[in-house]
């Protein structure tokens, strides 16, 4: 600490002197630790820290408090600064526009998501802890975006970290982990996927000091930063809901205990068998996403697979899977399940191309599970996508798009929107798009299984 306020007294940026006092009237917020680099943030230097800003947690505006734990990493500070406002609103506050400061402000995607596994069977990861899934940055209305900018796209990150730092590195190979062993192809996907959606990672934030693949490292960083501060496992613990074979619990009791500690509501999932499968934290952030302020916020989705009577079962070490070849995307875990694709209130079906048709045999689509969680979309014609908002099958469809399916309601969902439209009623021999979003008509795509 007497180091950190050594920085943070001495720090000058341009001819500026950085005065401490003057910063706390300014109602900035100042966080003291060298556990990150110093990065200038406006009139003086702030140095990064791996506890959110604040401890109370009465409320969503509240930040969480970081355990202090025995699996923590040196972090080596890397080549790049950027000048950021002491006065930023936080991500999905603010009133007008923030283009001007998109490398200072996370947007659309302001609703950042820590989220992590509880794989048992097959265990993945430590016994006592809950496993890193990823850091997405959800829209402000609880959709998002994927796969935003395909030149910052990789296939290396385990290279690219190992360059950076091998104890991080080590870090994600114990706490970063895919069920099905493939920890790489897991990792890939995640930035692929999220992390190119982050307004304040874009290449260009980083200036002419960039050093390669800086903005990918930063990624995975922050990820595990912020994953620190979440010890899921040690939080359940503490309120008495520990692994069991015989042991459930309540719905409610899983969501306090985390409520708790976090400072905000989260979200939880469960498998097929109730058994709790996912937790996912919801901040906002103001600033940008490496050396922002998080401040939690209440999750967006409601908890829908998780009944009464969770189970919450042990890692079992005898089905931990082994290691596989690294391979391009997400795979499939299970047979296709073969299917029609209706809409809901409506007559007719999706014809092979994906649009609207009333007339005819509705088009077989094949549902794909992934190992990402989410499912790919077939006909006949092709894989499916969501090109320019329109759903679409072709085979001219090179990269499917990810959607989810939610087999509680039976709707699937594409970038965390459930409502699809068209502009018109499908009739006789006509053909209507199918569009994401609301439209003149509204509707949401069903499954109804051959």
């Amino acid at each position: 600490m007497q180091r950190a306020l050594i920085l943070l007294a001495s720090a000058i940026v341009g001819a500026k002197a950085f005065n401490l006092a003057d910063a706390m009237t300014e109602g900035s917020c100042i966080v003291l630790s060298t556990k990150y680099p110093v990065i200038s943030t406006g009139i003086h230097e702030v140095v990064q820290s791996s506890t959110p800003i604040g401890s109370s947690s009465s409320s969503s505006e509240a930040s969480s408090v970081a355990s202090s734990t025995e699996s923590s990493y040196t972090i080596e500070p890397t080549s790049s600064y950027r000048s950021c406002p002491l006065d930023l609103p936080l991500s999905c506050s603010n009133t007008t526009s923030m283009d001007s400061l998109s490398c200072c402000f996370e947007s659309p995607g302001g609703l950042v998501l820590q989220t992590q596994f509880w794989d048992y069977k097959p265990a993945t990861g430590p016994e006592d802890a809950f496993t890193i899934h990823g850091l997405w940055p959800d829209n402000c209305d609880g959709s998002y975006d994927q796969y935003c900018d395909k030149s910052m796209e990789i296939t290396n990150p385990k290279e690219i970290v190992g360059s950076y730092n091998e104890e991080l590195l080590s870090y994600m190979e114990t706490y970063w982990k895919d069920y099905k062993g493939d920890d790489e192809s897991l990792w890939e996907h995640e930035f692929n996927k999220h992390g190119t959606c982050y307004s304040t990672l874009k290449p260009t934030c980083y200036g002419d000091n960039m050093t390669d693949h800086e903005y990918v490292y930063d990624y995975y960083r922050e990820t595990v930063e912020l994953y620190e501060t979440l010890p899921t496992y040690q939080w359940l613990k503490d309120a008495d809901i520990v692994p069991s074979t015989t042991a459930t619990y309540s719905k409610d009791a899983f969501i306090a205990a985390l409520s708790q500690k976090h400072g905000a509501i989260p979200y939880i999932s469960c498998d097929s068998d109730n058994a709790i499968s996912e937790v996912w934290y919801y901040f906002h952030i103001r600033g940008p996403l490496v050396g922002g302020e998080y401040v939690p916020t209440d999750s967006t989705t409601v908890s829908k697979s998780c009944k009464d009577g969770i189970k919450f079962p042990p890692k079992q070490k005898d089905t931990t899977p082994t290691t596989t070849q690294t391979s391009d995307g997400p795979q499939s875990t299970a047979p296709a399940t073969k299917g029609y694709i209706t809409l809901s209130g409506q007559d007719g079906c999706l014809i092979k191309n994906g649009h609207w048709y009333t007339t005819g045999t509705c088009a077989t689509y094949s549902m794909i599970q992934l190992s990402t969680g989410s499912v790919y979309l077939k006909s006949s014609a092709g894989y499916c996508t969501i090109a320019n908002k329109q759903f679409t099958c072709s085979s001219d469809v090179t990269s499917p798009f990810e959607f989810n399916y939610d087999s509680s309601a039976n709707v699937f969902s594409a970038n965390g929107v459930t409502t699809f439209s068209a502009a018109e009623a499908a009739k006789g021999q006509t053909q209507e798009v199918v569009s994401l979003g609301s439209g003149a008509i509204d509707f949401t795509l069903q499954f109804s299984p051959k």
